[in-house]
């Protein structure tokens, strides 16, 4: 009798409880439709060295000729570069006069929204540099983008990165490597080199550039110096457009200051 009663007790226990429910299943996400073709092919036209009291400045111009771009706005991955991180980078959309091959020095262009990533997301199309090394993603807006077609159908993204004096290496050279990159699985066109001192910063003496990375060639490319400098480079160097690339070439950069 006395264990039929505690039965029942725990039975109005039981049924007084609130009740719980069961777990939801986890929420599927939504599948990343993947990118569609990058619709223009784009080159480097021309790669620039700064050099300043404390710091350098690498400015990398990234030509977008119209192709088959349709009016939509782009978001375009950029790897840093080393040695470090850098103090700071921006970019901005240039307009490439029609006939041209370059922006001009002097367009000071549209400033572009640059947003730091530590890889590339799946909507931004990977165009300097490895996807999965930190970076900046750089956001082309379609009316931007077609005003700078406008006056040629090919525009400029202006990529500045402001880096650090890199310490002398043991042969009293100091190094940089810029990113380049690939698109359509092949390498971007690579142009002019050019290394200079700019805002009282010492005056490089020699200069040294080549491709670097698992597969690269390691012809010595062309790389002019300002003001030009009368050292004679032991092997002769080629132009850069004429080298061969991989789509895992980077360009590395030496030069030696007094």
């Amino acid at each position: 009798m006395k264990s039929a009663r505690l039965f029942a007790t725990a039975l109005l226990v039981l049924a007084a409880l609130p009740e719980v429910a069961a777990a939801a299943p986890p929420a599927k996400t939504a599948p990343v439709a993947p990118l569609a073709p990058l619709p223009m092919l784009p080159s480097i036209p021309r790669v620039r060295v700064e050099v300043l009291e404390k710091k350098i400045v690498v400015v990398e111009e990234v030509n977008l000729p119209r192709g088959e771009w349709a009016a939509q706005s782009l978001d375009f991955y950029v790897a840093f570069g080393a040695p470090g991180a850098p103090r700071a980078i921006d970019a901005q959309l240039v307009a490439v006069g029609d006939g041209a091959l370059e922006a001009d020095d002097a367009d000071a262009g549209e400033a572009l929204t640059v947003d730091r990533a530590p890889r590339r997301p799946s909507g931004a199309y990977p165009l300097l540099g490895r996807e999965t090394m930190a970076g900046v993603v750089i956001k082309v807006k379609s009316e931007s983008l077609g005003r700078a077609l406008k006056p040629g159908h090919m525009a400029a993204m202006r990529i500045r990165t402001a880096l650090d004096l890199p310490d002398e290496d043991p042969e009293g050279g100091r190094g940089v490597v810029v990113r380049l990159g690939s698109s359509r699985g092949t390498p971007l066109t690579l142009g002019r080199l050019t290394l200079l001192a700019r805002s009282g910063g010492p005056a490089p003496t020699r200069a040294e550039a080549r491709l670097c990375g698992p597969e690269a060639d390691p012809t010595p490319l062309a790389i002019a110096l300002i003001p030009r400098s009368s050292a004679v480079p032991s092997t002769p160097p080629i132009a850069p457009v004429l080298a061969v690339r991989h789509a895992t070439d980077d360009l590395c950069i030496r030069f030696w200051t007094p």
